[in-house]
């Protein structure tokens, strides 16, 4: 009786363990939608204005305190597409070590058509950059017109 409440009890902290393992923390609000998908390089189209708001704003009124754009300057963006093996960017969301200095920011990342990162350390024949920015609203977003 002893083996088997015992059994009983290990086979529920491990579901309990799994079910937690693979629902919490993720912070994402396609958490449930996920599925291993091939990478598609063309991703990415035009929005209309309004649906680009109505999408900006619903994300602002889900997650009241979370950082809802941020900004980076257009040089460093063509450094980054400017190797002929980058098919697009990709946009980290990102916090610093301590969260105290910057708080929420982004880092830039070139991605080659089979969707690898172009990381500077990887390929010493290309110069890869990345790039980090913390210019972020709510804080700085007079210009925001997204969400307003």
């Amino acid at each position: 009786m002893k083996n088997s409440t015992a059994t009983l009890s290990l086979a529920g902290l491990a579901a309990g363990a799994v079910y937690l393992l693979t629902r919490s923390g993720r912070g994402d609000a396609d958490w449930g939608k996920r599925r291993k998908k091939p990478f598609k390089p063309g991703a990415g189209k035009e929005v209309e204005e309004d649906k680009a708001r109505e999408y900006a704003r619903a994300y602002k009124n889900k997650y009241k305190h979370n950082t809802s754009s941020n900004y980076c300057n257009k040089s460093i963006i063509q450094q980054i597409l400017e190797p002929k093996e980058c098919a697009g960017l990709r946009i980290y969301r990102v916090l610093d070590a301590d969260n105290r200095e910057h708080g929420h920011g982004i880092v830039l990342v070139g991605v080659d058509l089979n969707g690898n990162d172009l990381l500077p350390g990887k390929r010493l024949a290309a110069k890869y950059l990345l790039a980090a920015s913390y210019e972020k609203c709510p804080e700085n977003c007079d210009g925001n017109q997204l969400t307003n």
